[in-house]
């Protein structure tokens, strides 16, 4: 990966506006279809403090994860100053949501740690490991809210099965990324086969293979050498990142809490995380960018009997804006600050290596 050439602000822009258009169309949408039903907007009880705090949780979600990532590099001895591993978090948030299935945060993350002096296999180790993280934290505040204070609906029905799923796809994974690390000669087949079949069929591509081997080599290398660091002889970083995420979900999904107090519904805390855990499990799975449409319909099914059609649309678009929006543009503005200082240092650089092949081909020709 060469920094920000795999990054194209033009398209980054169109993934953008996808992406709001999606959620901004559903909210419209669901709007309309009560507005058709003949239900009126109710902001009889609306108090628009309580959106202060609905502010102030995402904001504190975004410094605790921060505090994560950057606490987590010390696995490595290659700690990483906090303004950058809140880059770090703000510019996967911000790829996440414009991306299908989040397939574009961990790249961004990955990007930030490596030029924050991480190598790219660490880097790719640490994403990776703090994605299924992520996940299982997820599954353990499930089972607490289930095992501790009794919320035993949360489980029935299709979230049984969820978690049954999410609990045999991740032990899985785990398992081959064990495996091939553990194989790497199967992992250079593939890439030599991967090499062949670019040649074959893209002639217009032009690498060296010997560096993509060592780059693959290199990369593998520090791969395996992370997960020994985290799960042989540190493994209490993995704790730290559990500990981590679950504050970090904690403050997340008290954005929500703070929307319903706004619009005058009270709902226990409990019920309120309970009600978008098993959403968030599957968020990750949808291919709209951002989960859009499939994030607004489902936290609209989810707290419709609990809010009354009336504020269920104001609850979702509330909601989302502090969520999403805000989110959005915080983590491109940063992101966007990343991709500028990057063209600006390769602007800085290309001169003068211009020059110096200039040099080198009058010095041939003299020569000749």
């Amino acid at each position: 990966m060469s920094d920000g050439q795999s990054y194209n602000p033009q398209k980054i822009i169109k993934q953008i506006l996808i992406s709001v258009f999606i959620s901004l169309g559903t909210i419209i949408t669901i709007f309309l279809i009560l507005s058709f039903r003949g239900v009126s907007i109710d902001f009889s009880q609306f108090q628009p403090i309580w959106l202060v705090g609905g502010l102030v949780s995402i904001i504190a979600a975004w410094f605790i994860d921060a505090l994560r990532l950057c606490f987590t590099t010390r696995a490595w001895g290659k700690p990483i100053f906090y303004r950058n591993s809140l880059t770090g978090v703000l510019s996967c948030y911000f790829m996440s949501s414009i991306t299908p299935s989040a397939t574009g945060g961990s790249p961004a993350e990955m990007l930030i740690l490596n030029r924050s002096g991480m190598t790219w296999g660490e880097a790719g180790c640490l994403t990776t490991i703090c994605g299924i993280l992520y996940q299982v934290t997820l599954l353990i505040l499930l089972l607490i809210l289930v095992l501790v204070f009794g919320v035993h609906f949360a489980l029935r029905g299709i979230l049984l099965h969820l978690l049954y799923f999410f609990l045999i796809f991740y032990s899985t994974l785990i398992f081959l990324l064990f495996f091939f690390l553990n194989r790497l000669d199967l992992v250079y087949r593939l890439v030599h086969w991967g090499m062949r079949f670019a040649n074959r069929h893209f002639p217009k591509l032009k690498f060296s293979e010997e560096n993509v081997l060592n780059w693959v080599n290199d990369f593998f290398t520090d791969f395996k050498n992370g997960f020994r660091i985290l799960f042989i002889n540190k493994p209490q970083y993995l704790l730290l990142n559990i500990v981590g995420y679950s504050l970090y979900f904690i403050c997340f999904f008290l954005v929500a809490f703070f929307v319903l107090l706004s619009l005058g519904v009270y709902i226990p805390l409990k019920q309120v995380l309970a009600n978008q855990i098993p959403l968030y499990l599957v968020f990750g799975f949808l291919p709209t960018p951002g989960a859009s449409g499939g994030v607004e319909l489902s936290m609209s099914s989810v707290f419709l009997s609990s809010t009354g059609p009336e504020k269920i649309s104001l609850f979702i678009l509330f909601w989302r804006f502090i969520t999403f929006f805000v989110t959005m543009i915080v983590g491109a503005i940063t992101f966007f600050r990343v991709l500028f200082a990057i063209g600006k240092k390769t602007t800085q650089i290309a001169p003068p290596i211009k020059a110096s092949m200039s040099r080198e081909k009058s010095q041939t020709s003299s020569g000749e």
